[in-house]
């Protein structure tokens, strides 16, 4: 009867600290709520006009989700090399491959983006639109919890 007592104490504590990392993560968003917040964010901060936000809404959703199918390619390389045991099947060219094609693609991606807007909006309007997407990363750096600048992730 001992035995039985220490197992499932043993077994309520493993999911109280389970369920306080879960809580530590903060809450998770779809891919959508993101792009939906960061476009908020951007066209307040930006001060778009009426008008400015009507050409550059759907502009700026085909570049995040661009963006988004680019990272989720990646993030399927690297999950499956992370995740093997034996250190010496990890295939270290192709995540380098695969860091450097993401790096190029995400300029391509960028570089895009910015030649349609050329089109829609002037250089000033551009530039506002630009920093506030800079101003945009920056904060959602500094919400992320446990992170301090130049703190590694550890996993």
């Amino acid at each position: 009867m001992r035995m039985e007592k220490k197992i499932t104490l043993i077994c309520v504590l493993f999911l109280m600290i389970g369920a306080s990392v879960a809580q530590q993560r903060g809450p998770r968003f779809s891919k959508d709520e993101v792009i939906s917040r960061k476009w908020t964010f951007v066209s307040e901060k930006s001060g778009l006009t009426p008008l400015d936000i009507q050409k550059v809404e759907p502009v700026f959703m085909e570049t995040e989700l661009e963006l988004w199918n680019l990272l989720e390619k990646n993030r399927q390389i690297f999950k499956n090399n992370r995740r093997k045991v034996d250190k010496s099947a990890v295939n270290y060219e192709a995540i380098n491959d695969a860091m450097v094609n993401f790096e190029l693609e995400n300029a391509r991606i960028q570089q895009k983006y910015y030649q349609k807007l050329k089109k829609i909006l002037p250089a000033q309007t551009i530039n506002r639109l630009l920093m506030a997407e800079k101003s945009y990363k920056r904060e959602l750096m500094q919400k992320m919890p446990g992170q301090q600048r130049g703190q590694v992730r550890q996993e």
